[in-house]
């Protein structure tokens, strides 16, 4: 039987319209977060303690119990922004963080000092592409075991699905920007195994998530194949990390739901629900990293929208939820090695 639970709460209650890109820093024991719709990164410094409850799989009363954190009531009012004049999709660590982050903006790879709404570009990869430059931007992203970052491009406004003319692109430690997938819808939720030779690539709107064969030596990811399906209508894969242990967690987009698969049979194993149909993203995190914090979206993602408590009864899209899976832990968190 596959374990199901329940996260009841939010942790954090950021009200974004598209909250996205957690990211954990070790160093300082904050959590980082984008809104794209509106152009900003958030920052905030965790609590050193906060309560948490424990729940039962809603299915199985053998399974484990997951420990779910309380709201955080303060929480909103410590979350720190800084609005920039173009959507960032994704953060990348540096040895400087959290001063200072590379990023995937609406045209390339940029670094950019919190607090600070400049963004210093690396690589504006469609300089040679007019019409690209101005109808694409960088969506999801992360960095490989040996400090290069892959970030993916996709049309930044469309009508049914996207076409398929986004980029998965790799900035290597020397800047040089190269190719390593074409052809993407949405690129989404990109990680690799603990030994780093297996990466795991979901483009949205085909439903699928992706294994890679991937050379640590050269960044080149080759031998696609598909390793899990989300079969549900109006369900896509979005986000996803993978554990130390080996399982991926992938935020189901129109699911109210991360799916845990195993990273090499692509079997189901726990799926946890939420009160937010828009599941984005998750990051393990916390000070033994065995914490998921988990984004969402607003169920109305227009920049007009304004937070309603009735609202959110109805659904909690736009805030961060936080909570322990039994067993698992997150692998260390890429740090991008390049010239700042």
């Amino acid at each position: 039987m596959v374990a199901e639970y329940f996260i009841p709460n939010a942790f954090l209650t950021p009200h974004s319209l598209l909250g996205e890109g957690p990211t954990y820093v070790p160093s300082s024991d904050e959590l980082y977060f984008v809104d794209i719709h509106r152009q900003t990164i958030h920052g905030v410094a965790l609590p050193e303690s906060i309560s948490t409850k424990s729940y039962c799989a809603t299915n199985d009363d053998s399974a484990p119990s997951i420990e779910v954190f309380d709201t955080w009531v303060e929480g909103a009012t410590k979350v720190r922004t800084t609005k920039y004049a173009e959507p960032i999709g994704v953060l990348a660590l540096t040895p400087e963080s959290p001063k200072t982050f590379v990023v995937g903006a609406k045209h390339g790879f940029a670094v950019t000092k919190f607090g600070d709404p400049e963004l210093k570009y690396i690589a504006d990869v469609y300089t040679a592409d007019a019409d690209k430059h101005s109808i694409m931007r960088f969506n999801d992203g992360n960095v490989d075991c040996q400090g290069r970052f892959l970030a993916g491009t996709m049309m930044q406004e469309w009508e049914g699905d996207p076409a398929a003319i986004g980029t998965l692109f790799r900035l290597d430690s020397d800047a040089n920007v190269t190719t390593v997938l074409d052809g993407c819808m949405i690129p989404n939720g990109l990680c690799w195994s603990a030994d780093g030779n297996a990466m795991f690539h979901a483009d949205s709107p085909t439903k699928t998530v992706w294994r890679y064969d991937y050379d640590v030596t050269t960044g080149d990811a080759s031998n696609k194949r598909p390793l899990v399906k989300i079969e549900q209508p109006d369900m896509v894969p979005d986000g996803m990390t993978i554990s130390a242990q080996g399982d991926l967690f992938i935020a189901v987009w129109g699911g109210s739901r991360i799916v845990q698969h195993d990273s090499e049979t692509g079997e189901l194993k726990a799926i946890y629900k939420f009160p937010a149909r828009k599941v984005t993203c998750p990051t393990f995190g916390g000070k033994n990293s065995d914490e998921l914090f988990v984004t969402t979206a607003c169920q109305n993602e227009s920049l007009d929208y304004v937070w309603s408590e009735e609202d959110a009864k109805k659904d909690q899209g736009g805030e961060i939820f936080r909570f322990k899976v039994p067993g698992h832990s997150g692998l260390p968190r890429g740090v991008y090695k390049g010239d700042l």
